[in-house]
């Protein structure tokens, strides 16, 4: 009973997010079925694991399309439960928190369930069929440690593609992850993200709201170095210099230092690294280029747009998303 009373004063917290005590009751029932079930078998598997009598079953599934439930109002009173029960457990760096990004193609079968399209998959696994019917997802997690381990918290997870209210919303992709990111009311904090989001509208949106982005860049991405010649003529100076393929630093691997792997499953493990800031024509400011050469994970270029971050840190923030990206996939 004491892990259930734990429970019931956390969801009791959720109750500015409905606006009916009745919509509230049955959301504690659908929690409590999410928290026990074994199956995953929809609206049946509460019905099954919590007893429910066969009367109040159409009730169940009324409560899914309320009207009562004011879901940006829950999912900002949800951010805040988070960050006050994992207060002691938050990554932090630079006095910001750590945010994980990510999204997901689930795939469904049903003919005329409502947002399933057919979705391309970006994933490099070749297990993976290019092309599948899915709901197509985007998450937002918190980023907390516990126990010499480290864990992803969802904050907000929206279907992304397939629904649209209006033909009028032109919003990509990436734009509806900044709005769900903004949705939230969180200080400033550090997304970590894979490379797809590497993306100039997500870039300057989250800089413009006092957040920075930590990623992936593909790796055809180029950079140029700050212009240091004389103005020549008239017209505006000329901004960008030497032309960098980011790839072909690594074939330079006299600049490399090596230092010892900072991820959380890596022992004795030695990487290489090199750390420069340049130009990145979709932005047209600095960010800083992290290469890193590890034994078993291969090559990578990350980018930070947050300039005070030192290379490990941002190997480390990057590195540990793996974990992170596994546990998402099983929620």
């Amino acid at each position: 009973m004491t892990l259930w009373m734990t429970w019931i004063n956390i969801v009791w917290q959720l109750r500015a997010g409905f606006s009916r005590d009745q919509t509230f009751m049955w959301a504690i029932v659908v929690l409590a079925g999410f928290s026990i079930r074994r199956d995953l078998w929809g609206v049946t598997s509460f019905v099954r694991c919590l007893g429910i009598q066969e009367k109040h079953y159409q009730s169940l599934r009324d409560f899914f399309h309320s009207k009562s439930i004011k879901l940006n109002l829950l999912t900002v009173q949800w951010v805040k439960v988070c960050l006050k029960i994992f207060s002691k457990h938050l990554v932090t760096f630079n006095g910001r928190i750590v945010l994980l990004a990510d999204g997901i193609k689930i795939p469904k079968e049903g003919q005329k369930m409502p947002a399933v399209k057919l979705t391309h998959q970006e994933s490099m696994n070749n297990s993976k069929p290019e092309y599948v019917m899915a709901h197509s997802c985007q998450c937002i997690s918190l980023l907390i440690e516990g126990v010499g381990l480290f864990f992803s918290v969802p904050l907000a997870a929206r279907i992304h593609e397939g629904v649209q209210f209006s033909n009028r919303d032109q919003r990509t992709v990436i734009d509806k992850l900044l709005s769900l990111l903004l949705e939230l009311e969180l200080s400033p904090s550090y997304l970590v993200a894979d490379a797809y989001y590497a993306a100039r509208k997500l870039v300057l949106g989250l800089v413009k709201n006092g957040h920075h982005l930590i990623s992936r860049v593909r790796s055809n991405a180029v950079a140029y170095n700050e212009y240091t010649g004389k103005r020549k003529g008239p017209g505006r100076p000329k901004k960008y210099g030497e032309k960098i393929e980011l790839r072909s630093i690594f074939k330079k691997l006299s600049l490399f230092q090596t230092a010892i792997s900072p991820l959380y499953d890596d022992k004795n493990v030695t990487i290489q690294y090199y750390s420069l800031d340049l130009l990145w024509r979709p932005l047209a400011f600095l960010v800083r280029f992290v290469w890193v050469i590890h034994p078993t994970r291969g090559h990578w270029v990350l980018l930070s747009s947050d300039l005070k971050l030192s290379p490990m840190d941002i190997i480390t923030l990057y590195g540990n998303r793996f974990k992170i990206e596994v546990m998402f996939r099983q929620l």
